[in-house]
């Protein structure tokens, strides 16, 4: 059997002489019986697409890692058969590979097995085999697996390896994608980015999700913090792209600033309304920006003060006057701010904002705040020891 396998290997570096270096690792490994190490190998061998040779990583698997792979550490085996599942150029052919990896789960143990699950709905969801029946069903199955697999993935929690959760969020986004809402897509992206480093990504996959969740923030319907993005490295993804205008556009929302969106859309016009979720949202997302522009003015006014003129409201939103009354209106009725209006008088009253992380110029605002309200704490704390040292002496 072992030299069943040898013989495999050494036939492997004479076909392909440029690999010689690796099959012989390979072999070194096996025969020291130093599991980790070969495991560690195999994975970067099959990993690396440059190392393809037609269904070499397929024989690989049945010549020689097949005879060995209880050994192994589980999830990690899970890793190599991935990639020996994506090598198949027939998808009916990688579906039955992961079918068939995933009648050994008794071994494999519920990680590994929960991430080859994953991996099959993903291979299956992505590959696009099938006609539109098909479709619709593996969307509808797809869903349910979403649904199901979520509490053993929260049985996860704590592990050192965030591939399962990587992969789980990965499939979720891919499926929102498709079938939306945008504002789910978006919630799971950010989990996906949570689990799975950048460096990770390629530039195209990274420049894909940027542009993805940077369509979904601004046009989805429940989604008024753009920080949690902007905290990440994902919209640094687009720069030197093409849809770098993107990256300002969710900057531009972020801080609520009317004038900066409307300059970014006279100047990539094209661009804007070639965007299927921007043109057909175009009016609910000047109604967004402005809600946002109301909650960047009523962030940046001190929480004592805020009995907040309609007609300032209306400068700063760019708004007439009397549509302020109907911004404060659905800015409460989303339960982005809380307070109460004097429509006599036309003031807004405003008792809370809904926290949102904040960016870099954000930060440096609240520091200015702070520093504020510490002087006034030193002046009155100073008053009273002046006005009372019989008491404090």
């Amino acid at each position: 059997n072992e030299e069943t396998m040898a013989d495999y290997l050494e036939q492997q570096t004479l076909a392909h002489p440029d690999q010689a270096e690796q099959y012989n690792k390979l072999l070194t490994l096996f025969n020291r019986k130093l599991w980790h190490q070969l495991t560690s190998c195999l994975a970067e061998f099959v990993s690396n697409e440059a190392n393809r040779r037609g269904d070499n990583f397929i024989q690989l698997y049945q010549q020689f890692l097949a005879k060995f792979e209880g050994k192994l550490n589980q999830l990690e085996f899970a890793k190599i058969a991935n990639c020996v599942a994506l090598s198949h150029e027939d998808p009916q052919a990688a579906v039955a590979f992961y079918d068939a990896m995933l009648e050994k789960r008794m071994r494999l143990g519920a990680e590994a097995t929960l991430y080859l699950e994953l991996l099959l709905w993903l291979y299956k969801l992505t590959s696009r085999a099938g006609d539109a029946g098909d479709r619709a069903k593996t969307l509808s199955d797809v869903k349910q697996v979403i649904e199901s697999k979520r509490p053993e993935l929260d049985a996860l929690e704590g592990v050192m390896d965030t591939c399962v959760h990587s992969t789980y969020y990965h499939l979720a986004t891919e499926f929102f994608k498709e079938a939306g809402p945008h504002e789910s897509y978006y919630k799971h992206a950010l989990m996906l980015l949570a689990y799975t480093p950048m460096d990770s990504m390629s530039a195209e996959q990274a420049t894909s999700l940027a542009t993805d969740m940077s369509l979904a923030a601004i046009s989805g319907d429940s989604v008024y913090n753009f920080g949690e993005v902007l905290a990440t490295p994902i919209v640094g993804a687009l720069v030197g792209t093409p849809n770098e205008w993107l990256g300002e556009l969710l900057r531009c929302f972020n801080k609520g600033d009317i004038e900066q969106f409307n300059m970014l859309v006279d100047t990539y016009s094209s661009e804007y309304f070639a965007q299927p979720a921007l043109k057909l949202r175009h009016n609910f997302i000047k109604e967004k920006l402005a809600l946002l522009s109301l909650m960047n003015f009523l962030f940046e006014t001190p929480s004592h003060d805020r009995n907040i003129p309609f007609a300032a409201i209306a400068d700063r939103t760019r708004l007439p006057l009397d549509q302020v009354e109907w911004l404060a209106m659905r800015a409460m009725s989303l339960e982005l701010i809380k307070g109460s209006m004097d429509e006599v008088d036309q003031i807004l009253h405003v008792d809370w904002v809904q926290p949102r992380v904040l960016d870099n110029d954000q930060m440096s605002h609240l520091a200015d705040r702070l520093g504020e309200w510490s002087e006034k704490v030193a002046t009155a704390s100073n008053f009273i020891t002046d006005q009372t040292p019989e008491l404090l002496g």
